[in-house]
This record gives C-alpha cells, sequence and structure tokens, in this order.
C-alpha cells in the first residue's frame, strides 16, 4: 500500500552530506536547520488542500489562519519559534472578497504571532495552500532521532478536541471545538520549556500512535504507553485521529517532576522493544487505527 511515508522515502537520497556545514539537519525531522552567522534558520514546508486538509466549504480566513498555523507547528516541534514565512495560493474564486477574507486570516495570526509575510504566490485551480516557515531555535534544536531507553514520554495538553471540532462543523453544530480544528495553535511556549529537558519531539498532526512511531523509528526504540495518563476528548481514536498539535516528547527520568509540575503530562516510557504498545488497566489494547495518512 502507498503511504505518504513511503512516497517521501523517494526523494531522501537526494539530500547530500556534503554540505553539513551549511545544512545541520535535512529530510527526516519536521524542519530542516540551516547554519546562519547569528542565529540557526529552521524552515519547513506545509500545503493544506481543499476536502484533504479542510472540508470544501470552509471560510477563507478559517483556510488562511489554519494551514499556516499547520505549518508553524513543524517549528514547535523542533523547539524553535518563528520569525518570518511565505505562501503560495491556489483558488478558482472569482470574487476578490475571497482573497480579501483570505488575507484577513493571514493577518490574525501574524499579529498573533508576530511573524512577518515576506512574499509568495497565486495561482488558478482547486485550492491548496502551500506555507514555508522559518525560525530560530530557543536553545538546542530537538530531533525526532535521539530519544533514550529509559526516557519518560509526555504529551503538552489534550487530545480529540480538533477531531471533534471537524464532526461538529460538518454535523452543523455551533460548539467551541470547532476553533480547535480551524484555530490550532502551535505550542511555541510549551517548545521553549522543554527545550532544556527534551531529548527527542515531534508534534501530534497524524496521530499520537503514528507520530510517536516515527520518533521511536528514527530512534531505534519502542515505547510503552498507559492510555488512563492521556487526556483524551471522546474515545480511543482521539490517539489515532490527528490534528492536534499538541507536541510528543521523551525526556530523562530526572526532569519527570518539573515537567508534572508545570503541566505536561506524563504518558508512558521509551524501552528497547522496537514497538510502541498501548495499555489500559495493565491490559495490552490493540488500536484499530494507526493514524492519519492522505494516502491511505
Amino acid at each position: 500500500m502507498i503511504t505518504e511515508k513511503r512516497i517521501l522515502e523517494c526523494f531522501k537520497h537526494l539530500f547530500s552530506p556534503a554540505n553539513q556545514d551549511e545544512i545541520k539537519i535535512g529530510p527526516g525531522d519536521d524542519a530542516a536547520v540551516i547554519a546562519a552567522n547569528h542565529f540557526d534558520l529552521v524552515h519547513s514546508v506545509d500545503i493544506a488542500h481543499e476536502d484533504v486538509h479542510f472540508p470544501k466549504d470552509s471560510l477563507p480566513e478559517d483556510i488562511a489562519y489554519r494551514a499556516t498555523a499547520i505549518a508553524l507547528s513543524d517549528l514547535a516541534a523542533m523547539g524553535a519559534y518563528p520569525k518570518f514565512f511565505s505562501i503560495g495560493l491556489m483558488a478558482d474564486e472569482v470574487k476578490i472578497s475571497w482573497y480579501e477574507q483570505f488575507a484577513n486570516g493571514l493577518q490574525k495570526i501574524i499579529k498573533e504571532y508576530n511573524i512577518l509575510l515576506i512574499g509568495g504566490d497565486v495561482t488558478k485551480g482547486s485550492k491548496t495552500v502551500c506555507v514555508n516557515v522559518f525560525g530560530h531555535p530557543f536553545n538546542e534544536v530537538l530531533k525526532r532521532s535521539t530519544a533514550n531507553i529509559g526516557d519518560k514520554v509526555f504529551i503538552t495538553g489534550q487530545l480529540g478536541k480538533s477531531r471533534q471540532g471537524l464532526k461538529d462543523w460538518n454535523s452543523k453544530r455551533d460548539t467551541s471545538f470547532i476553533n480547535n480544528f480551524f484555530y490550532p495553535k502551535p505550542k511555541f511556549e510549551f517548545a521553549k520549556i522543554i527545550s532544556d529537558h527534551a531529548t527527542s519531539c515531534i508534534d501530534i498532526s497524524d496521530g499520537l500512535y503514528s507520530d510517536l512511531n516515527q520518533i521511536c523509528f528514527s530512534s531505534k526504540v519502542g515505547a510503552k504507553i498507559f492510555i488512563e495518563k492521556i487526556p483524551i476528548t471522546y474515545d480511543l481514536n482521539d490517539l489515532t485521529f490527528g490534528d492536534d498539535y499538541e507536541l510528543c516528547f521523551t525526556a530523562p527520568d530526572h526532569s519527570t517532576q518539573y515537567l508534572a509540575e508545570n503541566g505536561f503530562y506524563m504518558i508512558g516510557e521509551i524501552d528497547n522493544s522496537q514497538k510502541i504498545e498501548f495499555y489500559e488497566a495493565n491490559k495490552k489494547i490493540d488500536l484499530k487505527q494507526k493514524g492519519w495518512d492522505p494516502f491511505a
């Protein structure tokens, strides 16, 4: 079966390690890290497409905010803060008011995160938004490949609110959960705190199972996760739906008390099993869904 991960593997060999003085981190993490004179530059790109990443009848300002926030979340996952972004927009709307409202959505996130729009492009076609984001590390950059056996696994917040928000939107119910879907909040304030403690990190975009598996695969480790420790919104599908944009990270045992006191949820432990196992009341649980993939 074709998957997003398998497709990305087709391009990974194109990255040359010859320029490691300039490119500190290439493909394989949430963002690339480029050496600069004063501060390393962290860069990521994300694409949002109609009926895949946002509903067909979404408001233009909601599309703009959501697409940009999702891209910014990759910077948070690297332990970085945002500085500027560029945007490519494909749309087939014929009224200028649609594009003005789209710009209003960009203006909202620009003010909220104090970032600069430095350029972009627009063309005609089915609605697609491509966002390039740039930032700098708070401290050392956080990677997926550096979790250690014995580390604890943490998340930064409740899972499933965005899933519920999309369900409410589709059902025409006006609830606060809808904002969780259209207006996700990249966790920069948490990224700053954990940058001194985390050994690895990823944002939860494709579901806890799938994204934690990225850490385990890259670090050549496994994990035991305890469901009763996870704040979920509705049911176990909240662990695999994605769109949460919370951070999942690992940290050494001696950081556990500090992180717990600062509002982070310790949900499991890294081991040498090379697989992820979920437990509920000491019973192993087999999750039917493994995560979101646009090609699955």
